[in-house]
């Protein structure tokens, strides 16, 4: 894990100083100084916020899958998934399966399906989200995709679907010798069961609510920002750009979407009519309040736990 944090901090220093240079370092740095330090609390407030919004979906999601927990027990195995926030499209918190099962008992697709299940609502979020800020000319695209997606999931979670391909996984001609393949693709066929149960209406819609509403909390500090830099932005604006932010580092394969997300909030801000030094500066507190310090957080929960470490769950597994 530390050799990760170095090549990720080592990626990052890179391209925001290949950045800085392009834009000039100069008009960064002045720009900058223009913003109060109290903004940089504010993003990192804002970011942790929508970060407990969504802790309590988590929460809502153990209790409707029938593992309620503490909210403290709760609370320490989901802070420490954001040490893995930074993976692409955020799919190492789905680490948090494996230490629910470890600590608690909880069969392992339990948390792999909440996780599948938080990713599905924060992109119809962002859909939503970005559709509201594009305006109407969009609606009806983002409404056939949203239905595409519902009715994809719907379909792939169907118990039909499911038993037949957990049947195909059986007839394999080398299944005893891929033994440890099959088991997972089994693992990950029953956690997609698991998501049938919270894509039912009243789950999703509440997944789905809250996360727009974090997107929409980090959209109105984004809003601020631009503001006190002197370029004054809509909050729609400000919605596009971060919810195309959040898109664009799903797609990306590096950790955080390192150069995707920054090539797209700076690109949407210009466009808009933010000037380049003036988007860097915002993209540039956006990221690190909503990566580095979610991350670090997540670190510092991770470190404390000495059960959930990497270094003792590779000596339980060994032995």
């Amino acid at each position: 894990m530390n050799k990760r944090w170095l090549l990720a901090l080592l990626a990052a220093l890179v391209i925001y100083l290949g950045l800085g240079l392009v834009f000039g370092l100069r008009d960064l740095a002045a720009t900058l100084t223009r913003l109060s330090w109290w903004w940089w609390w504010l993003a990192a407030a804002a970011a942790l916020g929508s970060h407990g919004l969504l802790f309590q979906r988590w929460q809502f999601y153990l209790r409707h899958l029938g593992y309620p927990l503490p909210q403290g027990a709760s609370a320490r195995i989901y802070s420490a998934g954001l040490a893995l926030i930074a993976a692409p499209g955020r799919s190492g918190e789905a680490l948090r399966g494996l230490w629910l099962q470890r600590r608690h008992g909880f069969p392992l697709q339990v948390g792999v399906g909440i996780t599948l299940a938080e990713r599905l609502a924060d992109l119809a979020s962002a859909l939503l989200v970005l559709s509201w800020g594009l305006g109407q000319r969009v609606w009806l695209a983002v409404l056939v995709g949203f239905v595409a997606l519902a009715a994809g999931g719907w379909l792939l979670t169907h118990p039909r679907v499911l038993q037949r391909l957990e049947h195909s996984l059986t007839q394999l001609p080398l299944r005893t010798r891929w033994h440890g393949v099959v088991r997972l693709l089994r693992e990950a066929l029953l956690a997609i069961g698991r998501v049938r149960q919270l894509m039912k209406p009243r789950p999703l819609l509440i997944g789905t609510a809250l996360a727009c509403l974090c997107w929409l909390l980090e959209a109105a500090v984004l809003q601020g920002l631009y503001g006190a830099l002197g370029s004054p932005l809509t909050l729609q604006q400000t919605a596009v750009i971060r919810t195309a932010t959040g898109l664009g580092g799903v797609l990306s394969l590096l950790p955080a979407g390192l150069g995707t997300s920054e090539a797209t909030a700076i690109g949407l801000a210009m466009a808009y009519g933010a000037p380049r030094s003036v988007a860097l500066a915002a993209t540039l507190v956006l990221r690190v309040a909503t990566v580095a310090v979610p991350c670090l957080v997540g670190l510092v929960s991770l470190l404390r736990q000495g059960d959930l470490s990497g270094s003792r769950l590779g000596r339980r597994t060994r032995g």
